[in-house]
């Protein structure tokens, strides 16, 4: 990376920046023309032409301002101002010296953030929008053991939508499909670390695509 207490480095790497995003701004004019005027990296024409290129292409009030601070050589310049200049082979090495190495993703640590989204994402039984956050699945785990020694009650039940009266019987499908649902998150998660390690899924997308389980939310 370049050196943050050595101006022109900056300088140049925003300039730089902002020439390969497409943008044309006078801040980006007046570096190019400093940065000519220095002769930085030897390639003074470089960025003389560079500034001349993206003046000519400012709206008129900015043009003008940028102008009227031009010797008569550099504002030949931007009267003649063609395709945009070639980066200099020691310009456009210097840039390649100052791109960080990506930092590698954790797939790992994606597949686990994904698998805990949809686990957490809630499912609907029968008709109800059941939540399936850490303190639901608790919940309901303790409604199946209520129902199991009263197996003639009926509850009351908060869902996503609201609350549901619900006999022993809901309960214990409704427990049951919020136990498969669990178990199918964990066991996508399994199979996509194991699709990991043998390098069959490489990234992010790979991880996305698998199919994991449906939360199947109402709209």
């Amino acid at each position: 990376m370049y050196r943050i207490d050595t101006m022109y480095e900056a300088m140049t790497d925003a300039l730089m920046q902002g020439v390969s995003a497409g943008r044309v701004e006078r801040w980006m004019a007046s570096a190019a023309f400093w940065l000519g005027r220095q002769q930085v990296y030897a390639s003074g024409d470089y960025w003389l032409a560079l500034a001349a290129k993206i003046t000519s292409l400012l709206p008129v009030e900015e043009r003008e301002a940028i102008v009227a601070q031009l010797s008569k050589q550099e504002d030949q310049l931007v009267d003649t101002a063609g395709d945009w200049p070639e980066v200099p082979s020691q310009v456009a090495a210097l840039l390649a010296s100052w791109s960080p190495t990506p930092i590698p993703v954790d797939l790992a640590g994606y597949t686990a953030a994904k698998r805990y989204t949809i686990e957490v994402g809630g499912i609907v039984v029968d008709g109800v929008w059941i939540l399936t956050d850490r303190a639901s699945q608790a919940m309901i785990a303790g409604a199946y053991v209520y129902v199991q020694h009263n197996p003639t009650e009926t509850i009351s039940f908060k869902s996503g939508d609201g609350f549901v009266t619900l006999t022993a019987a809901n309960v214990v499908t409704m427990a049951n499909a919020v136990g498969a649902h669990v178990q199918a998150c964990f066991a996508a998660e399994a199979a996509v670390l194991a699709a990991i390690a043998a390098q069959t899924i490489t990234d992010t997308a790979g991880i996305d695509a698998y199919p994991w389980p449906s939360n199947g939310a109402p709209a």
